[in-house]
């Protein structure tokens, strides 16, 4: 993918110095930023009641290839199935009479997965919650199968962006977790729905690599507004207060939560590429801020060789807004026949039709040989983005990049990353008063 920086494709932060600012184009559009003015919303009170329908299961589907009404079976692989209690067994279910069977049927021994899915309208500006119960009826331990509760968005370029995620291991002593009952869990979202957002899914994917004979239900599922009027909306109007609100955007960005999947060391953040590069990025005990970071390390080689890797998180923004970028980071150690290549770029960029990146924020730290500068503790960076975000881009990028050539064992640490909107008028409001 081609990294380029076309500053003029993206809109410049008005001036508030002489009134109006104004564009003469074949439009005509003249646009006037004012702090006292705000965009004409209806007050949106967020909703009082469950929002999951048949939330559980207890209604069967008239579709001869699902199984309850109102849910969707989604990427099955490998004799993966979702039904009720199959006629050979005796019912088991949380509340009421049925529950969603996750199962694999017998094969030879390979990866078996499944999803399960229903789409909810909501309320943009809304915070949710979801909660849900399920047991592990019945499993193999060397199979260590897998259940992941979400709700996600997706963008108009198909990026799914989590606002709930809540992953179910199964280690430590396996016997302790099969067939030992329901477990409930519940947990609210750290950000409301994006303002352009008004529709989400609720997701369950279920994983295992066995010969068959692994049962997980599914009962109980709720989703539920936590919030009572909607952060998009503000007597009757968003103010610029509003909309460019001063919060951390990044989700785990001091890496607390290690329960990521494969490829990703931690929860929300995806190491590019996943595997096969020949450096990694690790969970790590030392730390910025709190118990965990990450490690960027590379891996042995015979020879000096050049190695790469990425960490990345797609991020919601509010267009118009103006983003402010930090992080720590600490070099601690440079390898074998490093030198001076050793790099760490952290980057905030947004991605046209085309594919085509473009820089807001651009932070390069190079290591040059002969610096003494190997772990010598963390160093903080911050800059602010010296254009808004373009009036159509509603996500952006958050990226590290990781370079060096050497032969083994260099080693860089990176914690408490964040992004923040700067307080300021947002400049792509445009039934704002004074547009004409």
């Amino acid at each position: 993918m081609a990294n380029i920086i076309k500053d003029d494709r993206s809109p410049r932060p008005p001036s508030h110095g002489g009134g109006p600012v104004k564009k003469d184009d074949d439009k005509h559009l003249k646009i006037e930023i004012d702090s006292l003015k705000c965009c004409p919303l209806p007050d949106c009170p967020c909703e009082t009641g469950e929002l999951i329908k048949n939330a559980g299961f207890e209604i069967l589907s008239t579709d001869d290839f699902q199984a309850f009404a109102h849910w969707k079976a989604v990427n099955p692989v490998s004799n993966t199935v979702v039904t009720q209690a199959p006629p050979d067994m005796t019912p088991v279910q949380y509340e009421g009479i049925r529950a969603a069977w996750f199962r694999t049927e017998a094969s030879d021994l390979e990866q078996h997965s499944i999803s399960l899915q229903q789409n909810v309208t909501v309320t943009p500006g809304c915070i949710y919650q979801l909660s849900f119960a399920e047991n592990l009826l019945a499993g193999s331990p060397a199979t260590f199968p897998s259940l992941v509760g979400r709700v996600y968005y997706t963008d108009s370029a198909g990026n799914q962006f989590d606002l709930i995620n809540i992953p179910i291991a199964t280690s430590g002593i396996f016997q302790d977790k099969v067939d030992k009952g329901f477990n409930f869990h519940q947990k609210t979202a750290d950000i409301p729905v994006p303002c352009d957002v008004s529709k989400v899914t609720v997701q369950f994917d279920f994983s295992v690599r066995d010969t068959g004979g692994t049962i997980w239900l599914l009962d109980g599922v709720s989703l539920r507004a936590v919030s009572s009027v909607s952060s998009c909306s503000k007597d009757g109007c968003a103010s610029s207060g509003g909309i460019c609100q001063t919060r951390n955007l990044v989700r785990n960005g001091n890496f607390e939560d290690i329960s990521g999947s494969i490829g990703s060391p931690s929860l929300y953040w995806r190491q590019l590429p996943e595997s096969g590069a020949l450096a990694e990025v690790v969970s790590y005990s030392t730390s910025y801020e709190g118990t965990f970071s990450v490690l960027f390390a590379s891996i042995e080689t015979e020879s000096p060789t050049f190695k790469s890797v990425s960490l990345r998180q797609i991020v919601p923004v509010t267009p118009g807004c103006r983003l402010e970028f930090s992080f720590a980071e600490n070099f601690r150690n440079r390898g074998d026949g490093a030198g001076d290549t050793p790099r760490l770029i952290g980057r905030v960029f947004w991605v046209d039709d085309g594919g085509t990146e473009f820089d807001l924020i651009n932070i390069p730290i190079a290591k040059i040989g002969g610096e003494n500068d190997e772990n010598q503790g963390f160093n903080f960076h911050k800059r602010i983005a010296d254009v808004p975000v373009p009036c159509n881009v509603t996500s952006v990028y958050v990226q590290f990049d990781f370079s060096v050539t050497d032969i083994r064992n260099t080693q860089w640490i990176l914690d408490a990353v964040q992004l923040r909107p700067v307080p300021w008028d947002p400049v792509c409001c445009l039934d704002c008063k004074g547009v004409s």
